[in-house]
């Protein structure tokens, strides 16, 4: 009877171990098919559409982020906004599939910048550089 407690034991500590690699797996296949269909920046977003798509922004303006993403619902994307040694980090919550969503930033310091997208494992997914003046 012995024998059989412990064969069940030791079944149900497999299968635990199984299914926690599956799901490590799956999450990690499920970053890899995020897309950034469409990633522009501009100067404003009305009605989910971004206004004055541009490379060169005011010192102290406002520069949007606007995105386009596949495959990713449920998924959280980090933007990173980067000029020099400083950083500026959000995160943007994806609902669905494709999802339009965007990410601002007011631009206090001139330079060169950039903004990196990366998903919930750290994998950049895109990023792009701007300057502002």
């Amino acid at each position: 009877m012995n024998k059989w407690v412990g064969l069940v034991v030791m079944t149900v500590f497999c299968l635990v171990i199984f299914s926690s690699f599956l799901t490590a797996q799956e999450s990690e296949t499920k970053s890899k098919n995020i897309q950034i269909v469409d990633a522009k920046l501009g100067k404003d977003v009305k009605d989910r559409v971004l206004v004055d798509e541009n490379s060169t922004f005011a010192l102290n303006a406002k520069v949007f982020l606007w995105l386009k993403v596949t495959d990713a619902t449920s998924e959280m994307l980090t933007i990173t906004w980067k000029q020099g040694d400083k950083s500026y980090t959000t995160a943007l919550n994806i609902g669905g599939s494709p999802w339009r969503t965007w990410a601002n930033k007011t631009l206090a310091k001139a330079g060169d910048w950039t903004v990196t997208i990366t998903d919930a494992n750290g994998n950049m997914l895109k990023e792009m550089s701007f300057k502002v003046q």
